[in-house]
């Protein structure tokens, strides 16, 4: 199969298992904050920040697994991938041992210190910080959150083989059906009353499963497969950590960027209800955020592939075409969700205080989240030519900018007696400058590697998009100002269904009329895609050639 058909399927079958992913992560995202408040959804959030630095302990190998696998694999190189799977598999059960048995009697130490600290500043919940049933509960969820993870790490060496091997149908198949026992895994703790235990208690049965689907797929993917200490090599942990540890950086700014302020919320205000209603307004633009990215993920094994092929040319045309098919799809979703945040957020958390909080929360975010969408491909294309000093470089960027601005800004906030609410935007609007900042470097210092200009990227990816999205925006911004006194579920909903009515067909139009996309562009929706089935299509393309 062509490297563009391999890239358009894989592409496909993502879209599928996001979508379905972002629609199952909304609908739990609804019922946990029904069931559970803003206070138990920030708690459970605070405990996914400890697992995301938990994380940063294992050298980034976890990210090297695609990329050699994939270039196994092309070289038909089977003792070479087996050494990969067999020496990560080795690492991460050492690692996972050590991690637990160091961890485990250090999380009572780390709760007890935090909660003296937070009731030390705000006496006005110290009953609450000091309350021994809550602590017990955190306590809990944070040994088991140590433990899931731990396990985690020994199933990503088997987990990793469909994507290395561009078998995203597979990938996306498991993932939906984790997707689905976890929505009921997650209804029947709920409701049985388990409480934010039984988030915990679900992840534990969604991972036995995930874990004993990844090992026998991985098998049957590729039966060439051994795993066993024989197969265990130094020069496959070189490789592993040589890659990795650059790549770790990556997954710290990420760390940083898309978690951490839910901690810089807790430390400044000490309230967890109002790090779950951030956490709401991230949760939106995260969902916005996650459709075009799906673009991304197909694009490692084929850059490796190509880059192995020094198929340079290839290369650049890959990197043009995929940064546009992004912006066709992340600019309208930004604008659209930035316009209509308010009539969103009420639909989702209906009866919940803070809600225009949280909508603004997530059009800052927005901003930022459109930013780091956009150097995907070029990105995905410096990891598949084994440049992960890029993603490195990137990471530190907007790491140290996010966490100096946010510092800056709190203190700021602070000295001139901004008020709780414009301190939360100011955290948020930190995330957006550092993720802005570091793009622009990305797209620079991209240019000595691909021959790309940044300037025609940008002006041939984004520029009609984000005129083509004005009219549908004009008309979001109208519906909700109009439903702003109107806090009723169906109601909001279906101001955003409206607008969504009016966004869709106007965006279309524009676009349609535009000079953006081209005889290649149409050729390869309609033939290597087969969007020409969908209706509308051919009214899109106009009378654009397509053969």
């Amino acid at each position: 199969m062509s490297v563009r058909k391999t890239i358009a399927y894989n592409t496909v079958f993502n879209a599928l298992g996001r979508i379905w992913e972002a629609l199952v992560g909304l609908v739990l995202t609804v019922y946990i904050v029904h069931r559970l408040g803003f206070h138990g959804y920030g708690l459970w959030s605070i405990v996914a920040v400890f697992t995301g630095y938990a994380a940063l302990l294992d050298f980034g190998v976890s990210s090297a697994f695609t990329k050699y696998i994939a270039q196994h694999a092309a070289r038909n190189d089977a003792r070479a991938l087996s050494a990969v799977v067999s020496t990560g598999l080795l690492f991460y059960l050492l690692l996972g041992a050590v991690l637990v048995a160091v961890g485990w009697p250090a999380i009572d130490f780390f709760i007890n210190l935090v909660a003296r600290w937070l009731a030390f500043l705000y006496p006005d919940r110290a009953a609450f910080y000091n309350n021994a049933a809550g602590l017990a509960t955190v306590r809990t969820l944070f040994r088991g959150a140590l433990l899931l993870f731990a396990l985690t790490n020994c199933i990503a060496p088997f987990s990793s083989v469909p994507t290395g091997l561009q078998r995203m149908g597979v990938t996306n198949l498991l993932s939906v059906a984790a997707s689905v026992l976890k929505l009921v895994a997650t209804v029947l703790f709920l409701e049985a009353g388990f409480g934010v235990l039984g988030l915990l208690y679900t992840n534990a049965v969604v991972l036995t499963a995930f874990a004993l689907s990844s090992v026998v797929i991985a098998f049957r993917l590729h039966p060439a497969l051994r795993v066993g200490p024989r197969q265990v090599t130094w020069i496959a942990l070189g490789d592993l950590f040589r890659f990795g540890w650059r790549a770790q950086i990556a997954k710290l700014s990420n760390l940083i960027n898309f978690q951490t302020d839910r901690v810089v919320v807790l430390a400044v205000f000490g309230n967890l209800s109002l790090v779950g209603l951030y956490r709401a307004g991230e949760e939106l633009a995260s969902k916005v955020r996650q459709l075009p990215a799906l673009v991304v993920s197909a694009m490692i094994p084929a850059a490796s592939d190509l880059d192995t092929r020094d198929e340079q040319a290839r290369l650049a045309e890959l990197y043009l075409r995929s940064t546009k098919y992004i912006a066709v799809i992340a600019v309208p979703l930004t604008f659209y969700a930035m316009a209509t945040a308010d009539l969103l957020v009420r639909a989702l958390f209906a009866g919940q205080e803070g809600l225009g909080e949280a909508a603004w929360v997530a059009r800052l975010l927005l901003v930022g989240y459109l930013a780091n969408l956009l150097p995907g491909p070029g990105m995905s294309i410096a990891l598949g030519k084994g440049r992960a000093e890029m993603a490195m470089y990137a990471g530190l960027i907007s790491t140290g900018c996010n966490l100096g601005l946010t510092v800056i800004f709190v203190l700021f906030a602070r000295a001139i007696g901004l008020g709780q609410t414009a301190t939360l935007y100011l955290i948020a609007a930190a995330t957006a400058l550092a993720l802005l900042l570091s793009t622009t470097w990305f797209f620079l210092a991209l240019r000595r590697h691909v021959a790309v200009p940044p300037g025609k990227l940008l002006r041939l990816s984004l520029g009609w998009p984000a005129v083509a999205s004005l009219p549908g925006a004009a008309a979001g911004i109208a519906v909700a100002w109009w439903l702003l006194p109107v806090d009723g579920r169906l109601e909001n909903l279906a101001g955003a269904v409206g607008v969504a009515a009016v966004f869709g067909p106007a965006y279309g139009f524009i676009l349609r009329a535009a000079p953006y996309l081209d005889a290649f562009d149409v050729t390869f929706l309609e033939h290597t895609l087969h969007l020409g089935r969908l209706p509308g299509f051919r009214w899109l393309v106009g009378g654009k050639h397509h053969g």
